[in-house]
C-alpha cells in the first residue's frame, strides 16, 4: 500500500513540475530575440552609453618603489543601460530583474591602459551571470588584478606620501560612444568627479576625456637607517 501511493504522489508532482513556465526564462528568450551583442546597446548611434565604474580594493600585493609599480587585487562593479533589454513586468509575473550570463550580452571594453605589464589588462566580465531590470539597466562585475605604473616622489622623505593612478577606458569606443563615470558622483558636480578610495576624502579628482582615473594611496611607510621600508 505505501509504495503504491508514494507512486502516485510522485506521478502528481511530476505534472505540476512539467507544467510550470519559468518567467525568467521567457523574458529571457523574448529579449535576446535578434539581440547582437557585437553592437552597442542603443538605438541610434548617436547616443552616448553612460557606463558607470565603482572599484573595491581588496588588497594590496606589493610596492616596488625602484620598479616604480603596484599590484593589487579587487572588485570591479560596471552599470549601464542597454535599450534591447527591456520588458513589460507585468506581461511577466511582476518579474522585474533576472540574470543573464553576461557573455551573451553587449559590454563594455574596459582596459587599464597604465598597465606595467606590455599586453596591458582587459576585463572580461563573463564569470559571474549579469543582472538584468526589465528598464533595461544591466549590472556586471568580476575581479581584477592590477599592475599599474606609479610615479613615485620621495622629496618629502622620510614623510612622503604616493599616488597610484589606475586609468581605465573603453578599448573600442571614444567618449562620443562610451563614456566611464563614476557612481558616486553628485549630479551638480559635473565634470568632477570623486575617485579616491578613502571614503572619508573631499580630494575631487577629474574625468579626463572619459577616462576614468581613480587614485590608490598606499599606507604610510618609514625607512630605517639602511633605507628599508618597513610597512
Amino acid at each position: 500500500m505505501h509504495p503504491a501511493r508514494l507512486l502516485l504522489v510522485f506521478g502528481a508532482s511530476v505534472a505540476l513540475v512539467s507544467g510550470f513556465i519559468d518567467p525568467n526564462k521567457e523574458i529571457e528568450t523574448a529579449i535576446m530575440q535578434n539581440y547582437n551583442r557585437k553592437h552597442r546597446p542603443v538605438k541610434k548611434d548617436s547616443t552616448t552609453v553612460q557606463v558607470k565604474v565603482q572599484l573595491m580594493i581588496n588588497h594590496v600585493e606589493e610596492v616596488d618603489e625602484h620598479e616604480q609599480t603596484m599590484k593589487l587585487h579587487g572588485l570591479l562593479w560596471a552599470t549601464w543601460y542597454d535599450e534591447y533589454l527591456v520588458w513589460d513586468a507585468a506581461k511577466y509575473n511582476n518579474t522585474r530583474s533576472i540574470a543573464i550570463e553576461s557573455w551573451k550580452i553587449w559590454q563594455p571594453s574596459l582596459a587599464l591602459y597604465n598597465s606595467a605589464r606590455g599586453n596591458g589588462w582587459h576585463l572580461y566580465m563573463h564569470g559571474v551571470p549579469a543582472t538584468v531590470s526589465s528598464d533595461g539597466k544591466v549590472l556586471s562585475s568580476g575581479t581584477f588584478t592590477f599592475h599599474v605604473t606609479c610615479l613615485f616622489d620621495f622629496s618629502n622623505y622620510p614623510y612622503d606620501e604616493q599616488n597610484c593612478p589606475i586609468v581605465i577606458a573603453d578599448w573600442v569606443y571614444d567618449l562620443s560612444k562610451v563614456n566611464l563615470s563614476d557612481p558616486l558622483l553628485d549630479e551638480r558636480s559635473k565634470p568632477m568627479i570623486r575617485l579616491s578610495f578613502d571614503p572619508m576624502s573631499s580630494d575631487p579628482k577629474k574625468h579626463v576625456a572619459g577616462w576614468f582615473r581613480a587614485y590608490v594611496v598606499p599606507a604610510k611607510r618609514t625607512r630605517d637607517a639602511r633605507g628599508i621600508v618597513r610597512g
